[in-house]
């Protein structure tokens, strides 16, 4: 059995985390700065329980569905968002933490999830995690730059 796998990114955003919340909190915007994310079923209020469903760019012209559920959702420190059918892992989740930080709110965003290639699968798991670990990063930097562009408009 393959043991679970984290993947921790973080950001600083010179924003307070009540308003950075209500944009994370938005699962209908995760394709404007989630990297591989291309859209989003989901029409209603965020909470706890909510399922949602996404569709992935997997690699290259491969694309997958993953049904999400908000299994925490603690207003406006953290929330986890597991999901179901993802493509490489068992099972993942993702947990956005929002930490004050001045001013500003630091996010750290963590990818968990147990590979589905078991021991044999080591390179394969070597390779997603840093192309997971890019990726994540990349988002969470286009976060803050779509927080601080949503926060400059009246």
């Amino acid at each position: 059995m393959s043991k679970e796998r984290s993947i921790t990114v973080s950001v600083d955003i010179p924003t307070p985390p009540e308003r950075v919340w209500d944009l994370a909190s938005d699962v209908t915007r995760y394709s404007d700065w989630v990297e591989n994310t291309l859209e989003v079923y989901f029409d209603g209020t965020v909470q706890m329980g909510t399922t949602y469903e996404e569709r992935t760019r997997i690699a290259g012209p491969w694309k997958a569905r993953t049904r999400w559920r908000v299994t925490e959702f603690e207003r406006p420190r953290r929330q986890v968002h597991e999901g179901e059918g993802v493509v490489a892992a068992t099972g993942m989740a993702v947990i956005i933490d929002l930490t004050p930080d001045g001013q500003g709110t630091h996010m750290a965003l963590t990818v968990r999830y147990t590979p589905r290639f078991g021991p044999v699968g080591a390179v394969i798991d070597r390779a997603i995690a840093g192309e997971m670990t890019r990726a994540q990063q990349r988002s969470v930097e286009a976060f803050a730059v779509l927080v601080a562009r949503e926060s400059a408009t009246p």
